[in-house]
């Protein structure tokens, strides 16, 4: 059986720093053949020059905005189909690949061909063995999405290749074809949910979506959004988490998801305030006003 033909496409915004490994990595990759695609969003860091002068053997497409990660992914979408490739890898900047990872996930595919996403087993970077998402799982009555073996130490748990509700957007493997049914990624969440979103499409076409345990990649988690728990990353995740249930979550699910998600953020602002952190707070409920008055808005 031949190798699936694959484009591996970067997203950066000001992630210099994180490219490198990142780049690397897919340069010592086995999977014969793979193009590298980096869509830089209007990064001010040098990120372009850099790609240009250390991977040379990427192409590099610059952004002129930062328009959110959906539509760069969706810029390297266009241009992997233009390369009459069959699967786009879809990347953060900040990860690293095992050398087989890509490999692993294209003959996934190849043996799964009514896959439309394939996503690999994520570890986080500073605890090499800790799982950071195995795919996730959407909760439709509490309102709540949540990655399939977060924190959990690996310890062969995950063994097989397992449908799920959502890969994580970070690293997908998707297929071409698919798309031209699926659509694009849409870019209205600007960021966070929107590969959730993604997934949900597809399976409503009738696709699956998997996690294939045996393709490792390690995450800097969050680094795009500055790292940890930022006012911005709040915001944002807020906004997105709304507008992904007010578009798929069922009329009667709201009897749970209000509630629930109240809760949460009781909770949270309770939680946040005690430990001296106003900021997070704030930036909640500039994403409670927002969300309830329809503002739209792409940065705390």
């Amino acid at each position: 059986m031949p190798d699936a033909s694959v484009a591996a496409v970067v997203v950066n915004w000001n992630g210099r720093e994180l490219l490198e490994a990142c780049l690397l990595s897919l340069r010592e990759s086995d999977h014969a053949g793979m193009r590298m695609i980096v869509v830089d969003n209007a990064s001010t860091d040098g990120s372009g020059d850099f790609v240009r002068d250390r991977f040379p053997e990427a192409e590099l497409i610059e952004n002129t905005e930062n328009k959110g990660y959906a539509a760069g992914v969706n810029a390297g979408v266009v241009r992997a189909r233009a390369l009459d490739v069959e699967y786009a890898l879809l990347l953060n900047n900040d990860l690293e690949l095992a050398p087989d990872a890509v490999s692993v996930l294209a003959q996934a595919a190849l043996e799964h061909p009514e896959a439309a996403f394939l996503g690999p087993m994520i570890y986080y970077d500073d605890r090499p063995d800790v799982i950071w998402s195995f795919g996730g799982h959407i909760s439709y009555w509490s309102g709540n999405i949540r990655h399939v073996g977060l924190r959990e130490r690996d310890t062969g748990q995950f063994d097989r290749v397992t449908p799920v509700d959502y890969v994580t957007g970070c690293a997908v493997l998707a297929s071409l074809a698919a798309l031209e049914g699926i659509g694009p990624m849409d870019t209205s969440y600007f960021m966070y949910n929107e590969d959730t979103d993604w997934c949900v499409r597809a399976a409503e076409l009738g696709y699956e979506v998997l996690a294939v345990p045996g393709s490792k990649i390690w995450h800097k988690v969050s680094m795009s959004s500055g790292g940890g728990l930022t006012p911005f990353k709040i915001y944002h995740r807020f906004r997105s988490t709304l507008r992904f249930f007010a578009r798929h979550a069922r009329f009667y699910h709201w009897i749970g998801i209000v509630p629930a998600t109240l809760a949460r953020t009781v909770a949270f602002a309770v939680r946040e305030l005690a430990g001296g952190r106003g900021e997070n707070v704030a930036a909640l409920a500039r994403g409670v006003l927002d969300s309830l008055s329809g503002r739209e808005r792409k940065a705390t």
